[in-house]
């Protein structure tokens, strides 16, 4: 059946009618660009976080494993720098070996009745002022200056006295000074803490011995004499 409306336009009855047109068309083309931008960059940017979270785990292991290296290069400096304290102190002790022998041996036969030693030791020497003070005390050749203390007890004042004037009689002995004297208690009896400040001369092997061999033969002939007097 065919069906003819012959009311006119105004009387007809109108259907739904929509029509975008051209600029429609171009604002649902943009939206669309642009969600499909927004996709894209959301796609990149979780791709770089996920990279960025390989990265930083790989760092951490790394970090981890340079720790260990860490813990290990310390623990080698520390073996390195002990290994080198002892080979400086073996050092020091086996430059003037022998002369520190004769030094002791010279201190052994100073010490008088009534008097014994507890300690010995080599101290470090002071700072020179200008270099006209260090020319003015340069020590000769091979002899080396260094600065000790002496520490011990003395039963008498003259006893410490005498231990005094043996030390300053002596070649490997100058500047012999008294630092303290404090009286002490020993059970019954009373005795005097001393502190002896001096420096050592140590000479070189045949510096050295000649010195005690003057040492020796001036003792030999003190105890000729002596016994001729007699």
């Amino acid at each position: 059946m065919i069906e003819i409306n012959l009311l006119p336009k105004e009387y007809r009855k109108r259907s739904f009618d929509f029509s975008l047109g051209k600029a429609g068309l171009y604002v649902i083309g943009g939206a669309v660009g642009v969600v499909c931008l927004l996709f894209a960059i959301t796609f990149m940017q979780k791709a770089q976080i996920s990279e960025l979270d390989a990265n930083i785990a790989k760092a951490k292991r790394r970090a981890a494993m340079l720790q260990k290296d860490i813990a290990l290069v310390e623990g080698l400096e520390m073996v390195k720098a002990k290994i080198t304290q002892r080979m400086a102190a073996v050092e020091r002790l086996d430059r003037h070996r022998n002369v520190w022998v004769q030094v002791l041996e010279e201190i052994a036969r100073d010490v008088p009745e009534f008097v014994w030693l507890v300690k010995f030791s080599q101290e470090e020497p002071p700072a020179p002022a200008s270099k006209d003070s260090t020319a003015a005390k340069a020590s000769p050749r091979d002899t080396v200056v260094k600065p000790a203390r002496l520490e011990g007890y003395a039963f008498t004042l003259n006893a410490l006295a005498a231990f005094m004037i043996n030390i300053m009689r002596s070649d490997y002995f100058d500047d012999v000074e008294l630092v303290s004297t404090n009286e002490m208690k020993f059970d019954k009896y009373s005795a005097f803490n001393f502190v002896l400040s001096c420096n050592v001369h140590l000479l070189a092997d045949r510096e050295s011995r000649k010195a005690v061999a003057q040492a020796d033969d001036a003792k030999q002939n003190k105890n000729t004499s002596h016994k001729s007097l007699n």
